[in-house]
């Protein structure tokens, strides 16, 4: 549950995006069930069907909607030397900050690059695997939404897509420990594109937009290739973190635009906790809680920052350009109950001025498992 606060706007701002006092207000954020379990053969097939009431998990294929709508509906199948065949609506094997769930990172919303370039899910096959011990993980994946487009195969875009992930630094006990991470990502733009997203906050104009000027906002190309690479570090309750997203549009006509983002950031555990490192898929899970206020403690305390930018201008499209800085304080009452404020600064480039805005916004998260 959110309750969204737009603390300034100049002039140009306004002019960019409108009024922002129109998106204040409060709002669920997602109610989200589902269930998980197994099909009890020789080895065990797991399977997640998860949905919700709206886009909780957002990227560039993702509107914000009340309407009721399936996350995920996934079968995934063990196979030989620890490698497994994963069947249907999932995440696509790219990103770090995309394949761990939104509650695991610092911020109550992902990075602009990632909403902007990268998807929240898509329907496909991916077989992935890794050697535990050598803290390496590996995925590729084939994805096709043509069954929830409601389109044929052929008239719906493919991605061909991979992950690898290493830890290659680390103490024996993993209290500090080096990961790195290379994602690819190909597809035959059978659709066109269009890249678009809020300031990192749910409950605000588009911002940035390939397809402002564009009636039906969706662009040509040929093919669009994205690389995305991952680099944290984690010291006990001390994690900095950082990836960069690119992408390249094979359309002469557009001059073969380049569009680019990244991020920074770090997070500090004041209660000392020390999120895990999960060696079978290379990412950090939930922060653990020491003292939960159930049983007589505080719970966890963390303060986080970031720094965002993302760059939608290239070639003959002009989309805009944003940076963003956040600042945010993450109380972790129990394990199932979350408390967090996060604060932004955000300046756009767009329609030849640069305008800035800052706001708040406050949620409460609610588990139940």
């Amino acid at each position: 549950m959110d309750r969204q606060f737009w603390l300034s706007q100049d002039d140009n701002s306004e002019n960019q995006v409108g009024d922002l006092s129109d998106f204040e207000g409060g709002e669920i954020r997602v109610l989200r069930a589902g269930v998980v379990g197994t099909l009890n053969f020789k080895r065990p097939w797991r399977y997640t069907v998860f949905a919700g009431s709206n886009a909780f998990d957002k990227g560039f294929d993702v509107d914000t909607t009340d309407e009721f709508s399936f996350f995920d509906y996934r079968l995934d199948i063990p196979l030989r030397k620890g490698s497994a065949l994963s069947i249907g609506k999932q995440k696509e094997p790219i990103s770090g900050e995309r394949v761990q769930s939104m509650l695991n990172n610092h911020m109550q919303e992902r990075s602009a690059a990632a909403d902007a370039m990268l998807p929240s899910r898509n329907v496909g096959i991916v077989w992935n695997g890794s050697r535990p011990s050598r803290y390496t993980t590996w995925a590729v994946g084939v994805f096709n939404d043509w069954i929830e487009a409601n389109q044929d195969l052929d008239e719906s875009a493919t991605q061909y897509i991979g992950r690898v992930t290493w830890a290659p630094l680390r103490t024996d006990d993993d209290s500090s420990l080096l990961h790195v991470g290379l994602g690819y990502r190909y597809s035959n733009a059978k659709e066109g594109f269009r890249f678009r997203t809020e300031p990192e906050f749910n409950q605000a104009p588009l911002y940035v937009d390939t397809g402002f000027d564009v009636p039906s906002g969706v662009l040509p190309a040929d093919n669009l290739q994205t690389w995305n690479a991952e680099l944290s570090w984690r010291r006990g309750p001390l994690w900095l973190a950082s990836e960069y997203t690119n992408t390249a549009v094979d359309n002469p006509d557009l001059a073969n635009p380049s569009f680019g983002g990244y991020w920074i950031g770090a997070s500090w555990v004041l209660t000392g906790e020390m999120r895990p490192y999960r060696k079978r898929s290379g990412i950090f899970d939930p922060l653990p809680v020491a003292r939960p206020v159930n049983q007589g403690g505080w719970g966890a305390l963390e303060a986080a920052f970031r720094y965002s930018s993302l760059d939608l201008s290239d070639g003959d499209v002009d989309g805009g350009e944003m940076d963003t800085w956040s600042i945010g304080l993450n109380w972790w009452l129990t394990r199932s109950a979350q408390f967090s404020v996060n604060y932004r600064y955000i300046e756009l480039d767009r329609l030849g001025v640069r305008g800035t805005s800052s706001g708040i916004n406050a949620r409460l998260t609610l588990i139940l498992d």
